[in-house]
C-alpha cells in the first residue's frame, strides 16, 4: 500500500463573530483608574457536512476590561479558518487543531480586537502572542491528573 503525502492547508480564514460592548461610555472615557484586562481563549472544530477532508476551527478570544463593578469594555471575537486536512495519522489530529490550527488564526483574531477596542474610543489592546503548544501540553497533563483520580 503506498503512503499517500499528507495535506494541511489553509482554505480560508474569516471572521464567524464579532461582540463590542462599552456599557459605562462615556463615562468609562474618563476613568482614572487602570483597568484590570482578563483575556480567555477557547478553541472549537467541526467538520464540514458532506466535506470530508475539510475541517472549521473557532478560535473564541474573549477580553474584558474592568475596574471595580464597572466594565471598561468588553469583545469578544470568533475567528475562523477552513482547513483541508488529508491523510493526517489520527494521532497527529488532536495537536493539529489545538496548536497548529489556532497560531494561524491568533494573530488575525488579535488585530480584530485590537481594531474594535480602538474603534470604541479606547487605545488600541495589542494582545501578547500565546503558546498554543503549552496550553495543549498543560491540558493534557490536567486530564491524564483528572482521569489518575
Amino acid at each position: 500500500m503506498d503512503e499517500q503525502e499528507a495535506i494541511f492547508m489553509i482554505e480560508r480564514i474569516y471572521v464567524k463573530d464579532i461582540s463590542f460592548e462599552s456599557p459605562n461610555a462615556p463615562l468609562s472615557f474618563v476613568q482614572t483608574e487602570a483597568p484590570t484586562v482578563d483575556v480567555g481563549l477557547n478553541t472549537t472544530s467541526n467538520g464540514v457536512e458532506g466535506m470530508d477532508d475539510l475541517t472549521e476551527v473557532t478560535l473564541t478570544v474573549t477580553v474584558k476590561a474592568k475596574a471595580g463593578e464597572s466594565t471598561y469594555f468588553a469583545v469578544e471575537v470568533q475567528q475562523s479558518g477552513l482547513f483541508r486536512i488529508q491523510n493526517i495519522p489520527e494521532e497527529h489530529m488532536p495537536a493539529l487543531i489545538a496548536v497548529h490550527c489556532p497560531t494561524i488564526l491568533f494573530p488575525y483574531a488579535r488585530e480584530v480586537v485590537a481594531d474594535m477596542v480602538g474603534r470604541g474610543g479606547f487605545q488600541p489592546l495589542h494582545l501578547h502572542p500565546v503558546n498554543f503548544e503549552a496550553l495543549y501540553q498543560q491540558a493534557q497533563v490536567q486530564q491524564q491528573n483528572y482521569t489518575t483520580q
